[in-house]
């Protein structure tokens, strides 16, 4: 799998299959809420995705998924990149050693666990359709445009992490996720309603996951077109399993 093809190789049926599988995690580990209290730093081990769920799939009933405290958490991440621990308590992490899902306990009541849950699978995904190359490898995890590439200690963002292509994939797919929850909770709109709703959704989550933010030149950039695309497809497809059930 070539660069550009994090944005190119992509099916509206692999995305809906990790929504689905993502509900089904999710729904999973909310069960522990009660027992987060308790955890002291260690990973919590759940045990292995195939144990609990149909994966749709190939490679993610091999995925084990731990709770883990934020700030530990966030230590363990620093630690994995060979950087200083700055505070930042992630809500879930994709380790590629392992393979391991690890998600904050400290965020697991909140129902954006599930969009994360969304996220990191998809990391998992193109991992696995890459050969551990999406995680692995700089060509991935380097923005395409040089104005992303230098990391400003001033800057509100940290630009280069966001515009990594690997990371932006997977922020899409968060995306994907909450329309999911919007057009569901909007099923009693008219189909041209919905589908007008649905666009201007569409358009918030993409400034809301600084997606928007790395392509102000819109339609200009193929890599936005093709994202744009794929989002409209996605909702298309939605609307239709909606109004036809």
């Amino acid at each position: 799998m070539r660069l550009q093809e994090l944005f190119l190789t992509e099916t509206t049926e692999e995305d809906r299959a990790i929504i689905s599988l993502a509900n089904v995690v999710y729904n999973y580990v909310r069960k522990y809420i009660d027992y987060v209290d308790e955890l002291s730093g260690e990973p919590l081990k759940i045990g292995k995705i195939g144990d609990f769920a149909d994966t749709p799939l190939d490679g993610f009933e091999d995925i084990n998924l731990e709770l883990q405290q934020g700030e530990p958490l966030g230590q363990r991440v620093a630690k994995a990149n060979n950087e200083e621990y700055e505070g930042k308590q992630p809500r879930g992490v994709w380790f590629a050693d392992g393979p391991t899902i690890a998600l904050n306990s400290d965020m697991l009541a909140s129902e954006r666990t599930r969009s994360t849950i969304s996220h990191e699978l998809r990391h998992a995904l193109d991992d696995l359709k890459s050969g551990g190359k999406a995680s692995g490898s700089t060509r991935y995890r380097t923005p395409k445009k040089k104005e992303f590439r230098k990391k400003d200690p001033y800057a509100e963002k940290n630009f280069p992490y966001l515009a990594e292509p690997a990371e932006i994939n997977a922020r899409f797919n968060q995306v994907l996720d909450e329309l999911v929850t919007s057009i569901s909770k909007n099923a009693e709109k008219s189909p041209k309603d919905l589908w007008d709703h649905e666009l201007k959704v569409l358009k918030r989550l993409f400034i809301r996951h600084n997606i928007a933010l790395l392509f102000p030149e819109k339609t200009q950039s193929k890599d936005y077109k093709r994202l744009v695309k794929r989002a409209v497809d996605f909702i298309k497809k939605e609307i239709n399993y909606i109004t036809s059930s």
